[in-house]
């Protein structure tokens, strides 16, 4: 890795410092990360900002053509490992191609933390109690194998299902972009971790540079549409019709099958929603939007609801009800086992007691 002329490792960096221009190579480094680290939006001084996570940065970089072994040996940058990254990003922060922000966590993120607090509090309290009663039940309860293997397999079907609910969360996570509310940082170095930094490089995307020169010639040839010859001008002709129609067709579907709902709700009272087409008007692809044809959903009336919620909650009720009850009976199984294992343990103590009382009336009677 480089270092300054004044020999000052890239990653000791005191505060600010004048902005320097960056070379060729470095802006090349710099492209590389803006257009493929991932980017989230944020929140910063009533501004929409593009920010970056620390860790995503220098793992881009890790896997860039600047990496060890992959470098060319004539050029001046190379990554060799997480350290040489940090180093070199903190040279970018100098330059101004960057800049540190702190997140502000909202009121959503407090109360979920507090949550989880109370949730872990509660947890420990539980684990105390059940161990307590462990060392009570150790003595009298001894479980058959059957019910070892129930247990067992019960803690691992819910061990299953925690797990698939984490990888539904997290893949949600990782399609959804996130959005941060941000303040500017008085820290301004370059730290490997969940830390977040805001693009203020941002440099235009070659992709952009090819759709405006294609729309240049598009207008340039519109421009020059009186010496189109005779077929260029008869297709463009049926093609616009084309597609004129096609734009008739879609808002013909649209008003038809409002009509048909509407016309099939009134009928039945609003029981019956019948929609031809239900993706037609949704964010989905041009074929998605054709499926599928129709979406037929039949809704009781508000009586029928009432007493279905009604029934809901009695049969809720019963549930809890019944669920206290084994709970209570299995107390009380519990308790019946310690008093019978308590009076056997009095009557061996008894048995023991009379065994040695016989043993010296024999010692006195040899005697």
């Amino acid at each position: 890795m480089e270092t300054d002329e004044e020999g000052s490792d890239w990653g000791d960096y005191s505060g600010p410092q004048e902005e320097q221009a960056c070379t060729k190579e470095e802006y090349a480094v710099a492209k590389h990360l803006r257009f493929n680290t991932p980017a989230h939006t944020g929140r910063l001084a009533g501004m929409t900002v593009k920010c970056f996570i620390a860790s995503d940065a220098v793992n881009c970089l890790l896997d860039s053509k600047w990496s060890k072994g992959k470098a060319n040996p004539d050029s001046e940058i190379t990554f060799t490992d997480r350290r040489s990254c940090v180093q070199f990003l903190n040279r970018f922060i100098q330059k101004g191609l960057f800049h540190r922000a702190d997140k502000v966590e909202s009121r959503k993120d407090r109360d979920k933390k507090k949550k989880k607090k109370e949730i872990e509090e509660k947890e420990k309290e539980k684990e105390k109690e059940s161990g307590a009663d462990s060392k009570k039940s150790k003595k009298s309860k001894k479980l058959t194998e059957k019910e070892t293997k129930e247990l067992e397999t019960k803690e691992e079907e819910k061990k299953e299902e925690k797990k698939k609910e984490e990888k539904k969360k997290t893949d949600k996570k990782e399609v959804k972009l996130k959005k941060f509310k941000l303040n500017m940082s008085d820290d301004q170095r370059f730290v490997d971790g969940n830390s977040i930094y805001v693009w203020i490089y941002d440099p235009i995307h070659p992709k952009t540079f090819f759709m405006g020169f294609l729309m240049l010639l598009g207008a340039i040839a519109l421009c020059l549409f009186p010496l189109w010859p005779d077929w260029m001008r008869i297709g463009v002709y049926y093609a616009s019709l084309l597609g004129a129609s096609f734009v008739g067709f879609m808002l013909f579907l649209i008003v038809l099958r409002v009509i048909i709902f509407s016309l099939i709700w009134l009928v039945t009272l609003g029981k019956h929603h019948l929609w031809i087409f239900p993706n037609l008007t949704e964010d989905v692809g041009v074929i998605d939007s054709f499926k599928p044809l129709y979406k037929h959903d039949v809704y009781p009336p508000p009586e029928i609801e009432k007493e279905l919620e009604k029934e809901k909650n009695k049969t809720e009720e019963e549930e809890g009800d019944s669920e206290n009850d084994d709970n209570e009976e299995n107390k009380d199984n519990d308790e019946n086992k310690d008093n019978d294992y308590e009076m056997i343990e009095s009557k061996n103590e008894d048995s023991n007691d009379e065994e040695k009382t016989g043993e010296e009336s024999e010692e006195t009677e040899q005697q």
